[in-house]
C-alpha cells in the first residue's frame, strides 16, 4: 500500500512541478487571533519606530468569499504622521527578481472617503546609493491618495533621484472593489501599474532588480488623535504576490511528498 502510494505521489508531483511558479495568496477566510494575520507582520520604518497598523481579525465586507480584512491605523510615534502599514513576512526575494517578471495584486474597497484611502506599496533592493548615507530612496506606492490636487482619481509613485512625484492615473475613483496590481517587467526594467487589469502607468526608472518589501497601506490626514476611537482604517482582500519563477523540481517533490505522506499516515490513524 506504501509503495503504492509512493508511486502515485511521485509521479502527481512531477506532473505539477513542470508547471507550478511561485505564487502566494491570502483570502483571510480563516479567523485569527492577535493583531496580526498569519504569516503578516508590521511594516518597518527605517528612520525610527513605525506607525502601527492592525489587521482586524474579519471583516464581512469582501471581495470573494465570506470575509476581507480590516487594516487599521492604531497608534503612531509622531502626530506628523499619517500611514500605517502590514506586510507579509515570508516573501521569497530570489523568486521576486526582474528576470521573473514578479508582480504583487490586491483587492481595495474603496468607499471614496477622502481622508483615509489606501495603497500597496514595495521597496525594491538600492541600486543607485544617491542619498546620504548610501541610501536609495526606492519606494513605490499606488492607490487612492488624501492629498492630491483630485482627490478623485488613482495615483502611483516611483521615487528616486530626480523623480517627477505623484503621477495621476486619470482614473477616478468609485465605490466598490478595485484590484491594485504592480509587475516589474524584465522587458524594460520598469515598473506597470495596473486598475481592474487595465494598464494606467509605470514607474520612470529602469534599474529595479526586483519587487520586495511588499505591503498594504491606510493613509490618513493626521494627527491620528484627531480622529478620536473612530480610527481611520482600509477593506482588503484576496492579496497576492508571485512571478514566472519556478522552483526546483526537487523541492516540490519534497514538499508535496512530505504533505501527502503526513496526510495519509493522519488518515490510517
Amino acid at each position: 500500500m506504501i509503495k503504492k502510494l509512493l508511486t502515485l505521489v511521485l509521479v502527481g508531483c512531477l506532473m505539477s512541478a513542470a508547471y507550478a511558479s511561485y505564487q502566494v495568496g491570502f483570502d483571510f477566510e480563516a479567523g485569527w487571533s492577535g493583531d496580526y494575520a498569519p504569516g503578516w507582520i508590521n511594516a518597518a520604518y527605517r528612520h525610527g519606530d513605525a506607525p502601527i497598523g492592525k489587521m482586524m481579525q474579519q471583516t464581512a465586507l469582501a471581495h470573494s468569499g465570506a470575509f476581507g480584512m480590516q487594516l487599521t491605523a492604531d497608534s503612531t510615534p509622531k502626530d506628523s504622521m499619517w500611514w500605517a502599514g502590514v506586510e507579509p513576512a515570508n516573501v521569497d526575494s530570489y523568486a521576486m527578481q526582474k528576470q521573473f517578471n514578479p508582480w504583487f495584486s490586491a483587492w481595495y474597497y474603496d468607499d471614496q472617503i477622502a481622508d483615509r484611502t489606501g495603497q500597496i506599496y514595495a521597496v525594491p533592493s538600492w541600486v543607485n546609493g544617491y542619498l546620504a548615507g548610501n541610501e536609495d530612496w526606492t519606494d513605490t506606492q499606488f492607490g487612492a491618495r488624501f492629498n492630491q490636487p483630485t482627490t478623485g482619481n488613482y495615483y502611483y509613485v516611483a521615487v528616486g533621484e530626480n523623480h517627477p512625484g505623484w503621477q495621476d492615473t486619470g482614473v477616478a475613483r468609485s465605490t466598490g472593489w478595485h484590484q491594485l496590481k504592480m509587475q516589474l517587467s524584465s522587458a524594460d526594467g520598469t515598473i506597470h501599474y495596473y486598475i481592474d487589469g487595465v494598464e494606467v502607468g509605470q514607474s520612470y526608472r529602469n534599474d529595479y532588480e526586483d519587487l520586495v518589501t511588499l505591503g498594504l497601506y491606510t493613509m490618513f490626514t493626521a494627527p491620528l488623535s484627531d480622529w478620536g476611537t473612530d480610527k481611520p482604517y482600509t477593506i482588503w482582500d484576496d492579496v497576492e504576490f508571485g512571478s514566472s519563477y519556478v522552483p526546483a523540481p526537487g523541492a516540490l517533490l519534497l514538499g508535496s511528498l512530505g504533505t501527502a505522506l503526513i496526510g495519509w499516515i493522519r488518515r490510517r490513524k
